[in-house]
């Protein structure tokens, strides 16, 4: 199993996997919020994706990605419990809240490749 590699996430913190990997996957590692507390996570040029792990919490829309013509969606989030998976596509937010025991998640970090497709963000 020579090139094998294996990472304790809780012990080291994040990763870059680009030494190893040729794939678009360009960062992995274990975040933690502390209760209450927020991010925002913004899919600018290179997507995410999210896997709870322990705690609660809510992942929501940003307050200026409301769009008037729909104020309902204002305050209106996802749970997250562990188990709960959130991709982020190119070009979405959303804020995460801790919950009162706080949030841990695995964070994946994905580059977007060149489209070759005109009018296509990539």
């Amino acid at each position: 199993m020579s090139g094998t590699v294996i990472t304790d996430l809780r012990r080291r913190g994040a990763v870059d996997p680009g030494r190893l990997l040729a794939g678009p996957l360009r960062g992995v590692g274990l975040q933690r919020l502390d209760p209450g507390r927020r991010t925002e996570v913004a899919a600018d040029g290179i997507e995410h994706a999210l896997y709870v792990t322990a705690g609660s919490g809510l992942a929501e829309l940003p307050e200026d990605a409301v769009h008037p013509d729909h104020p309902e969606r204002a305050g209106a989030g996802l749970p997250l419990v562990e188990g709960t998976a959130v991709v982020l596509p190119l070009g979405s937010r959303t804020v995460l809240t801790a919950g009162t025991a706080g949030l841990e998640y695995f964070h994946a970090l994905l580059t977007v490749p060149p489209s070759s497709k005109s009018g296509d963000p990539r």
